[in-house]
Parts: C-alpha cells; sequence; structure tokens
C-alpha cells in the first residue's frame, strides 16, 4: 500500500473517532459502530509506536504536491543524432579492424566528384560517373578526444594501381571531424573502370578504412567503346542502330566528337 493511500486512511480514521465521539450521547449504537471503524483504520495504518511519531511528523511538515505525468521534467534530449553509415564500419572491417575496438572509428566515407564548374556531388555507396572531371575522396572521423597526426588517402584502380595518394597534417577535435585532402585525381578515358576501385585510409601509418566504389559508364563514353580507332562504327554497334532503326543523321551526331582540325576527316565530310 503505498505513502498516499495511507495517509489517507488514516486521516479518515481520525475522523471517523471525532464524529462518534460527537454522536455517542445521540446513537450510543451508531456511535460506537463509526469509533469501531475509525479505531480500525487507525489501528492498521498505525500498529506501533514508531509509526505513530512518524505519521504525526508528516502531519507537521508541508506536503509536496503530487507530481503528474504531464509535469515529469524532459528527458536531456541529444545534441544531434550522430548517424554512423553501415558502409563506413565495412570499411573498417575491410580493412581489418573491428569498428567496436577502434578509437579513431569512420562514420562516413566517399567520394566528391566535380564536373566542368558545377558544385561537387557526393558519391557514397552509389557509382562514380566516369565522365567526371575529377573526384576527390573525404572521410568523417569520430575521436574520443584531440589528436594530431597525418591522415593518408589512397585510390587504387581495379588492376591494383596506386593512382592517387596525399597526405596531411591534420589537428583532430574530441567528436566528429570531417578529413579532405588538399588535392584531387583527374578522370580520364585511359583509367580502366569496368571493375571495382577502392578508397584506402590510414592515420600515421595505421590502417583505418577500405572503401569499394564503381564506375557507372556514361553515353559518352559507351558510343567511344563502339566507335574503331579510325572513327568507324564496329559490328556491334551497328546491330545496335538496326535494331533501335536509327536515322542516318543520328551518325552524324554520334561522330560530333572527332576532331574537326583532322584534314582527312574534313576532305571526307567535303566529298
Amino acid at each position: 500500500m503505498d505513502s498516499s493511500r495511507r495517509f489517507w486512511e488514516i486521516l479518515i480514521g481520525l475522523f471517523l473517532l471525532v464524529v462518534g465521539f460527537g454522536a455517542f450521547f445521540q446513537n450510543a449504537v451508531s456511535a460506537l459502530i463509526i469509533l469501531g471503524l475509525g479505531a480500525f483504520l487507525l489501528y492498521r495504518q498505525l500498529g506501533n509506536q514508531a509509526e505513530v511519531q512518524s505519521f504525526l511528523n508528516n502531519l507537521s511538515q508541508p506536503r509536496e504536491r503530487p507530481r503528474y505525468s504531464d509535469e515529469s521534467p524532459e528527458p536531456e534530449r541529444q545534441s544531434g543524432a550522430e548517424k554512423v553509415y553501415a558502409h563506413a564500419l565495412r570499411a573498417v572491417e575491410r580493412a581489418g579492424l573491428s569498428p567496436d575496438d577502434v578509437r579513431v572509428l569512420p562514420v562516413d566515407i566517399g567520394m566528391m566528384v566535380f564536373r566542368s564548374d558545377q558544385d561537387p556531388v557526393v558519391y557514397r555507396t552509389q557509382p562514380v560517373p566516369d565522365d567526371a572531371d575529377y573526384v576527390q575522396p573525404f572521410v568523417q572521423l569520430r575521436l574520443p578526444t584531440k589528436a594530431v597526426g597525418r591522415i593518408k588517402f589512397e585510390i587504387v584502380d581495379s588492376d591494383g594501381q596506386v593512382l592517387f595518394i596525399h597526405e596531411d597534417i591534420k589537428h583532430l577535435e574530441r567528436g566528429r571531424n570531417l578529413v579532405v585532402p588538399s588535392a584531387r585525381l583527374p578522370v580520364h578515358d585511359a583509367h580502366v573502370m569496368h571493375r571495382e576501385w577502392q578508397i584506402r585510409i590510414s592515420a600515421d601509418g595505421t590502417p583505418l578504412a577500405t572503401h569499394a566504389f564503381g564506375w557507372q559508364e556514361s553515353d559518352t563514353r559507351r558510343v567511344r567503346r563502339h566507335l574503331t580507332e579510325d572513327g568507324e562504327i564496329s559490328n556491334e554497334m551497328r546491330a545496335t542502330l538496326a535494331e533501335n532503326r536509327l536515322q542516318k543523321m543520328s551518325l552524324d551526331d554520334l561522330l560530333e566528337f572527332q576532331d574537326e582540325n583532322d584534314p582527312a576527316e574534313q576532305q571526307r565530310r567535303a566529298r
């Protein structure tokens, strides 16, 4: 039985005793019943001297106003939810580490893609367009305390060749730190892009993450792949054009990227 109910039963018992004594000379039977009920309530709640003294002390002190559920203090809100990307944790595991054991944890990793004068676009798990002008890796590291170290980025192609390597000294704060190398990798047609590449990140020689990413073939590269060196259309491309029933003028559109300054090409077009 909680303290609030106990308190009210004691007050009711006292009230019944007072009423019983007052009605004793008017109706003795009713007064005895009321007195007996009041005495029973008091005896049940105040069975010993210590409890009586405790009850009297409580009466002499102001009772705290009961707090209802809608007055409960709100739980402390976190200052922003710390999102940890699943692909970043996989990159940690691919580097041979356990995300539960490392002190410097990569929580986000990916590539910034630059095209002409447009703003960069972030790619995490989606294939990177192969018609990009530059790519620049990034990583977000979570640290338990401040630290200073050399953060190295490497980009490795599908043949295992390291095409990009850059290392900077970084002053890292406690919590999250966005780290971006101060260099970019130019993208050109000579790169082999038919299989996955890797972004390798290390700190002071210790591996932190290995992130795999793929390439998405653009329309321009797809057309170039079906053209021979002299500008003629390959048999595979001819079959595709026949299936799609393209007009002859569409072929000219496909050949627009050829060098207009080529004398042989100009002579052929003048005929």
